[in-house]
């Protein structure tokens, strides 16, 4: 019956195209007239591909809903050497870290990955644990110390480099260290600012204006350099010093971030402001035990980053102080 109708369809064309040719060949009807009358009716029929496959459409999976109480730990970096300083760790202790979190059966993530989970973006399985290594500035040992770990545990970091440090210095990434880092696949890289300033100290010597033009001009020139220079898209943002007010965030968003980045030694929970992304800022003092007692939401005194205010590190001495004299025996003392 179908190829009875498909016969008939092709008998009744072969006639127009018959009768149209006697017309044009008597003078009956001009070329153009034709031609509408073609148009016209070729964009009220479309005629039936035959010969394609029809595959079905399937539905897209919905994202993972979060449970209320599902929470993504994030951990902040600098740089990794053998004699560690303040804000550095020995790149035996990085290891020590990533085997760690991997016993733990944690997942790691980039921190837009991140941010797709919490938003209903994420497509995939939805991780049991799930933490985020990502690193500040953009020292050389990103790439010499970080990235081979990351290729031989199959982890993922984020890298946030501010761009007028890059090449400039042997202790300073290379831009293509950094693309080669991003073909990798196993690193995001994210923006630090152009020059790294510290808003909080710029805000001392500018007035409103000039102080949201230059942080504007930070945020939006370090993202076009980015973006320019390795040819990714660049969604996040990491506040130097590691502070952040409603200013700021205004600014990061203006300048078409999708999230940013403090320090803040909390987890990353659901409904948390995505311009205020925590991060627990790991330094040489971070034991693994330390890190395990976190990541596992155990009670346990956590440092904070190094820009705390006079008032807090004023506090922390005193109760110092404190502690000290009350655990010195009362024989002691009055021998002095």
């Amino acid at each position: 019956m179908k190829a009875i109708k498909i016969l008939h369809a092709i008998g009744s064309a072969i006639a127009i195209v018959g009768l149209m040719l006697v017309l044009l060949k008597t003078g009956q009807v001009t070329y153009e007239r034709v031609k509408d009358w073609h148009e016209k009716k070729t964009k009220q029929v479309s005629l039936p591909n035959f010969g394609a496959k029809v595959v079905p459409t399937l539905p897209k999976p919905k994202p993972p809903t979060l449970p209320p109480d599902y929470s993504i730990f994030a951990l902040c970096y600098h740089d990794f050497r053998e004699r560690p300083s303040k804000w550095s760790i020995s790149p035996k202790r990085l290891e020590t870290h990533i085997q760690t979190l991997k016993a733990l059966g944690f997942s790691f993530l980039t921190m837009s990955e991140v941010v797709d989970l919490l938003t209903g973006r994420w497509n995939g399985r939805l991780p049991e644990r799930a933490v985020v290594i990502t690193v500040d500035d953009g020292f050389q040992s990103a790439y010499t110390v970080l990235l081979p770990l990351l290729k031989r545990y199959n982890a993922k970091a984020t890298l946030f480099v501010y761009t007028s440090w890059i090449g400039k210095t042997p202790g300073a990434l290379t831009w293509e260290q950094l693309r080669e880092m991003v073909q990798s696949g196993l690193v995001e890289i994210a923006s630090h600012t152009v020059t790294h300033v510290y808003p909080r100290r710029l805000k001392r010597s500018l007035s409103d204006e000039q102080f949201k033009r230059r942080i504007e001009w930070e945020f939006v020139q370090s993202k076009r350099e980015l973006e320019r220079r390795l040819g990714v898209k660049v969604e996040g943002l990491a506040y130097p010093g590691g502070h952040v007010n409603e200013t700021l965030k205004a600014l990061a968003r203006k300048a078409g971030y999708r999230w940013a980045a403090v320090i803040n030694p909390k987890p990353i929970t659901v409904g948390i402001d995505l311009y205020a992304l925590p991060r627990y800022g790991v330094s040489s003092e971070t034991t693994v035990v330390a890190l395990k007692a976190w990541v596992t939401k155990q009670p346990i005194q956590l440092v904070r980053h190094s820009q705390r205010t006079k008032k807090t590190r004023k506090a922390t001495a005193n109760m110092k102080l404190a502690r000290n004299k009350l655990s010195t025996p009362t024989t002691a003392r009055r021998s002095r």
